[in-house]
């Protein structure tokens, strides 16, 4: 019974092997990546053989030391399968381990590539690492090709990826990219050399380099170290051997990094590494490796930020992004963020005066935006998210015309004191007796902080088909600006670039002083924020359009000061038509 037993496993378990051989076979020739190194094919592959992992672990110097193969490890994900193997030797005890960042450090055996470590445990045995298998990775090359694999989604989350290396911004902004990102930061403790990251033309990669890939470079840089495994013929090559944010088809620049040292830690040891040189693009970010070519770069967004403060220091900064409008998006906050508090040198209270420009190919006329802000708390934070990026992620996320690649430019001059006026006084000296097609005479008083009154004069220009119940109002620019009604209750749509810049110029401003009279559906509407009152027949009408009206017909007024505006007041009035003063008792 047991020799037919042992006779039944024997049978199976040569049919496992030859359909393992037959899809490994399979696998080895669909390889649309070819290495300039001989392959290790993962169906030889068997525990308890040795090899050598190639990286660097200081400076540019690739060692290697030994590793053994464990087991070899199936997967319902992407990568399919992972190679388990353990490190020894003196030099990695010294430096704790299989750090973060060795990740796509090639694992020969024989001379031959079986892959590259991917993946490890935090908190647990350093010496242990997955190999993610030549064969596995070399599919980031045919991912769109291989419907199969669209499904596809990775399986094993704790990689050797070292962290996002940043430079040129402050904590907050680091911790701010990490919360976008959702990864990990580290702050360089200096600033990489003024001018930038140099563009080698003609670098010369092997594997075991160190690279990384960037998300913004010049004088902010965000990116993310590991090692390069492998090269073909033509300059196309593999690294990671895991994903760096799974993006898909991307456009990041491939770098060669100098890596400082290898940081110790319980939970994991990683690379601190920062660029050295730009070498190429990373074309593909796929869940079994990054991959692109050297040799060629892309192209970026330009962001640049000229600076002052009430101190007299200016300063000017230029970095660019990768141009990714929806990753761009996600960057931008922190990186500007940063980069604010880091020329500021502080977090707190003060008044910004703003300007925004965002220009490209396709638009090279570009559009302009200023704007004041004062906070109490947290200047640079307001200036950020409400101003510069509601602006940008409008612009490179419109949909109507494409800005690629985009240019951001931003003039920033601050004050650590309140540049802010106050509206104190709303008087209508004529408000008795007031007839359609009458001037209305306003008086605003104004005060700026700790400083005199003065007064503004100005008129309204009442309706012919004005009656009743009227309020003039006076308000900062920003408060309580009127809604796009027609829009969200669907009798309107942008429909098209020039009506989107319309709108956006439309949109009020800190600095602005606004007085108008409200009557009939305007004073419904100000009342019932879902326009509910508005007569059905009514021509309804977008913001910029109806703004453009009153001033026309003298029902709103707008005057700009070089202040920050607070405040809100309205006064009531009767408007007396033709033939209702008889009615009066």
């Amino acid at each position: 019974m047991f020799a037919h037993k042992n006779r039944f496993f024997a049978i199976f378990a040569a049919f496992v092997a030859a359909l393992t051989l037959l899809f490994s076979a399979g696998e080895s020739v669909a390889l649309s990546f070819k290495p300039s190194v001989p392959i290790f094919p993962l169906n030889e592959l068997r525990p308890g053989m040795r090899g050598e992992v190639i990286t660097v672990i200081k400076g540019l110097e690739r060692i290697s030391f030994p590793a053994e193969v464990i087991s070899i490890i199936p997967s319902t994900g992407e990568p399919q399968k992972l190679v388990l193997i353990r490190a020894s030797g003196p030099l990695v005890e010294n430096i704790g381990g299989i750090a973060a960042g060795m990740s796509g450090s090639p694992f020969f055996i024989d001379g031959r590539l079986v892959g590259a470590i991917g993946y490890g445990w935090d908190f647990s045995d350093h010496n242990l690492g997955l190999v993610t298998p030549i064969e596995e990775m070399s599919k980031a090359w045919s991912w769109q090709a291989d419907r199969s694999m669209q499904k596809g989604k990775v399986q094993f989350n704790q990689s050797k990826s070292a962290p996002l290396i940043v430079s040129g911004i402050g904590a907050r902004g680091a911790e701010k990219l990490s919360g976008d990102l959702n990864c990990k930061v580290e702050p360089l403790p200096f600033d990489m050399p003024p001018g930038g990251i140099k563009v080698d033309y003609a670098a010369k990669l092997h594997p075991g380099d160190s690279v990384g890939a960037l998300l913004a470079w010049g004088d902010v840089n965000v990116g993310a170290t590991g090692t390069l495994t492998a090269v073909d013929d033509k300059g196309n090559f593999l690294a990671f051997a895991h994903p760096f944010l799974n993006r898909g088809n991307v456009s990041y620049p491939l770098t060669r990094s100098w890596v400082h040292d290898i940081v110790p830690s319980i939970k994991s040891p990683f690379k601190l590494g920062s660029p050295v040189s730009i070498v190429g693009v990373v074309s593909q970010d796929r869940p079994q490796a990054i991959a692109g070519r050297i040799g060629q770069f892309p192209q970026g967004v330009e962001v640049s930020v000229k600076f002052s403060d009430d101190s007299g220091a200016t300063a000017f900064k230029r970095f660019q992004v990768v141009n990714d409008p929806f990753l761009m998006n996600q960057i931008l906050p922190g990186a500007l963020l940063g980069l604010f508090d880091d020329l500021w040198g502080r977090i707190g209270e003060g008044t910004g005066f703003v300007t925004v420009k965002v220009e490209g190919k396709g638009f090279v006329e570009g559009f302009t935006k200023k704007n004041v802000y004062f906070s109490d708390s947290d200047l640079m934070d307001q200036i950020v998210s409400r101003e510069i990026m509601r602006l940008v992620s409008s612009m490179s996320l419109n949909r109507f015309k494409e800005i690629e690649p985009l240019g951001i430019h931003v003039e920033l001059q601050v004050t650590r004191e309140p540049q802010v006026v106050y509206i104190e006084k709303l008087d209508i000296p004529n408000k008795d007796n007031v007839k359609p097609g009458q001037d209305l005479e306003v008086q605003v008083t104004l005060r700026k902080f700790r400083g005199e009154q003065e007064i503004k004069k100005l008129s309204l220009k009442v309706p012919d088909k004005a009656s009743g119940l009227c309020e003039v109002v006076v308000r900062g620019g920003g408060i309580a600006e009127p809604s796009q009604i027609s829009l969200m209750s669907g009798w309107r749509a942008i429909t098209s670039f020039k009506e989107f810049l319309n709108e956006i110029n439309a949109e009020e401003s800190n600095n602005q002083v606004i007085v108008e009279l409200l009557y009939g559906p305007l004073l419904e509407q100000e009342g019932d924020e879902g326009g509910e009152n508005i007569p059905l027949d009514e021509e309804y009408e977008l913001v910029s359009e109806m703004k453009k009206r009153r001033m026309e017909e003298g029902t709103l007024r707008i005057f700009e000061t070089d202040h920050y505006v607070e405040g809100l007041l309205r006064r009531s009035l009767t408007i007396v038509g033709e033939g209702q003063e008889d009615q009066n008792p």
